[in-house]
């Protein structure tokens, strides 16, 4: 019956161990899950951001207008980015493009990650 007790004490803390042990991985999963989602969320908008300004500034015959209206659909939460548009030709036949670059949001500061996310639409005039 001794040696059953001293067995039973050894145990003690196995489950509070192994918890504390697995929340930092469970933490850690999450983070990236997250970042994973802010990371794709901000590549579907600078292409909608783009697509947009393109789309506006050619349905108005005015190339200069493709900033102005890229700049209406921005999310407030990107905040570092460049939009630049205007008039181009493709084989011959005018054309507008817009073009957007943002750099992705991080959410830990102290991850040493740069990356920018670059997108051009070019649409016919009219």
């Amino acid at each position: 019956m001794a040696a059953r007790r001293s067995r039973r004490r050894g145990d003690r803390g196995a489950v509070a161990l192994e918890f504390a042990g697995s929340v930092p991985i469970a933490f850690f999963v999450i983070f990236l899950s997250f970042q994973a989602y802010i990371s794709f969320t901000t590549v579907s908008r600078v292409e909608n951001i783009a697509r947009t300004g393109a789309r506006e500034a050619s349905q108005r015959y005015d190339p200069r207008l493709c900033v102005e209206y890229a700049r209406s659909v921005r999310p407030a939460w990107l905040n570092d980015y460049r939009i630049e548009g205007g008039a181009t030709t493709v084989d011959g036949e005018d054309a507008v493009y817009c073009r957007v670059e943002a750099k992705l949001p991080i959410i830990f500061k102290g991850v040493p990650l740069d990356y920018t996310v670059k997108r051009t639409v070019t649409m016919p005039l009219g």
